[in-house]
């Protein structure tokens, strides 16, 4: 596993505005860059420019960009809910090109989709500032064929955005995308089965994705899936598409290697602090969402517990919206579930002893932790009544980019030290 980070890289930010047009279809602006331009004069682009210093984020680059290079902010006001943001992309451009050249440039993309029930506002869309001299919206089937020179790897670009919503993908690609109660450990294993049974050998154009990029860019927010694609990519380009099965058996033993080094250090840490109150009778341990990780945890600690005179109970949060905590549940032996609230105020209680959750997401510099949504409320919490509150997660779920991944509606970033500890085994020596 890599989870190297690039040198001289150039972050900027893409927004492609989508519309439904008269006939319900859908539509995204395309703007021709002006001649004048330092680079890729005359070619056809979505709004973009580079993330600057005083924006403390690419959504706020994005909302910044929009607002300088059309009339949006006029027409909508408050526009910045309507902005989504993709998987991150990185084009290296040749040494010839201009400004930016032989540079790594980091798009960041987004996807801006006006409301479609005013039609007449959305005839009213204009271009401001000098950077483009034509705007022009297109049916994203005629853009997706188009022939016009483009800047590098738009289109590639316009499906991260998208969230590959308009990508022809296999059946059972997009069943993987709608499963909604597995948790990222055991998504990034069916991940990289259906990578390796869905991989075609041959070149692919700056515009096309590779199948592991394309199920990448599905399921952004967990990040194990992420770096296991980009590995998974990694390694056929350099051991060759005949390598492809002993590729993925490499990296499912790797994140199963990984995993177990997860599991190994929270059994630890809870252990000794279950060994600590012996003298109780009980011990409850309280567990949020649904991980594979937190299963093996909690199971092990149960099983070990018969040696020690306090009886363990595992109490899990329904985990709404999604409900994954009752299914959790039902995977440990004796556990039970409650509704969040009431699993809340038992923490306020003070009638559990810790409280561990997964991660999808860990990002550098102890910036935070990507989690189910509801993670955040149950952390402060359990902060302010002076519970234990972990959070555990292995080595495949480090994001290496100083900006937080893109956030699908079920997850949000949680502040670091709402936690007591943040999990991660140490670097494997062999991997030096």
């Amino acid at each position: 596993m890599r989870t190297a980070t690039l040198s001289n890289i150039k972050r900027v930010v893409s927004v492609f505005i989508l519309r439904q047009n008269n006939n319900d279809e859908a539509q995204v602006a395309l703007f021709r860059r002006c001649s004048q331009m330092p680079t890729f004069g005359g070619h056809w682009a979505a709004i973009s420019g580079s993330i600057e210093t005083q924006d403390v984020s690419p959504l706020a680059t994005a909302d910044r960009e929009v607002g300088e290079e059309t009339n949006l902010g006029e027409l909508l006001g408050d526009y910045d809910h309507l902005l989504n943001s993709g998987l991150h992309i990185d084009i290296a451009i040749d040494k010839s090109k201009g400004t930016f050249g032989g540079r790594m440039i980091r798009v960041y993309p987004f996807a801006l989709t006006l409301p479609s029930e005013d039609i007449q506002l959305l005839s009213n869309i204009e271009m401001r500032g000098t950077e483009h001299d034509k705007m022009k919206f297109l049916r994203i089937s005629d853009f997706l064929g188009m022939s016009d020179q483009c800047v590098p790897s738009l289109k590639r670009a316009f499906h991260h955005a998208t969230s590959g919503r308009y990508l022809d993908l296999p059946q059972e690609i997009r069943e993987w995308e709608g499963d909604r109660v597995n948790g990222a450990a055991y998504l990034a294993r069916k991940a990289v089965d259906l990578a390796a049974a869905h991989t075609q050998s041959g070149e692919l154009s700056e515009d096309e994705l590779s199948t592991a990029q394309s199920i990448a860019i599905l399921r952004p927010s967990m990040v194990p899936i992420v770096n296991a694609m980009n590995e998974f990519d990694r390694r056929v380009k350099h051991e060759g598409y005949g390598q492809i099965e002993q590729v993925k058996d490499e990296l499912l033993k790797s994140l199963t290697d990984e995993g177990n080094r997860c599991v190994e250090l929270g059994y630890e840490l809870v252990m000794n602090m279950y060994k600590s109150k012996a003298s109780s009778t009980e011990f409850v341990i309280g567990t949020f969402s649904r991980s594979s990780t937190l299963k093996s945890i909690l199971q092990r600690i149960i099983e070990s517990s018969d040696d020690v005179s306090a009886k363990v109970r595992v109490v899990c949060s329904q985990s709404t919206p999604g409900d994954e905590g009752i299914l959790m549940a039902t995977d440990i032996t004796g556990a039970s579930c409650l509704p969040d609230e009431e699993f809340q105020q038992q923490v306020i209680d003070g009638k559990m002893d810790v409280v561990i959750v997964g991660a999808d997401c860990v990002l550098s510099e102890g910036n935070g932790v990507v989690n189910k949504v509801g993670s955040k409320a149950l952390a402060s919490v359990c902060k302010q009544a002076g519970v234990h509150i972990i959070s555990s997660a292995d080595r495949w779920k480090l994001w290496s980019d100083i900006h937080c991944p893109p956030l699908e509606d079920i997850f949000e970033l949680i502040p670091s030290e709402l936690f007591d500890h943040v999990l991660v085994p140490k670097e494997d020596e062999e991997e030096r």
